[in-house]
């Protein structure tokens, strides 16, 4: 009976993991879409095809989640349908440069945003997606 007991415990302590794991990626995917979403709204402002009005808060947005990404990649959040790649967690000194340098560049776009000079937010946006675009080459599955 101390085998059996031991063993469901084991396994619903598992299963906690497992349940947390699936929470954590999920979280991650939500945290993600809603950068791309501003990415993808500071490309349409920045083609002008919608209001120029709206670049500062998309630049802020894109700030403040970009402070809270490398949060959303712990340890263990690895297994289960998810398109980081292992090497987040096998290369965490690599990963880390590539989150900085996210954070930096989307610190620069709200700053350039805040200054309301467009010929500033221009280069911070080239610079801002070239850094996802490195950390998606390096850290992130290809999609079809």
């Amino acid at each position: 009976m101390k085998k059996f007991t031991l063993f469901v415990f084991t396994l619903l302590l598992s299963q906690g993991v497992f349940a947390d794991a699936a929470g954590e990626i999920k979280y991650r995917q939500g945290v993600m879409e809603v950068a791309g979403g501003h990415m993808n709204s500071l490309v349409a402002i920045l083609r002008g095809r919608v209001h120029i009005n709206d670049v500062k808060f998309h630049a802020k947005g894109i700030a403040n989640l970009a402070t809270l990404v490398p949060e959303v990649f712990p340890k263990g959040s690895g297994d289960g349908k998810t398109d980081a790649l292992p090497s987040v967690w096998e290369k965490p000194e690599a990963f880390k440069t590539a989150m900085d340098r996210f954070t930096d560049a989307a610190a620069n776009i709200a700053g350039a945003a805040e200054s309301g000079d467009m010929s500033k937010i221009g280069p911070a946006m080239t610079a801002l997606g070239d850094s996802c675009k490195g950390c998606h080459e390096d850290f992130r599955a290809e999609h079809d």
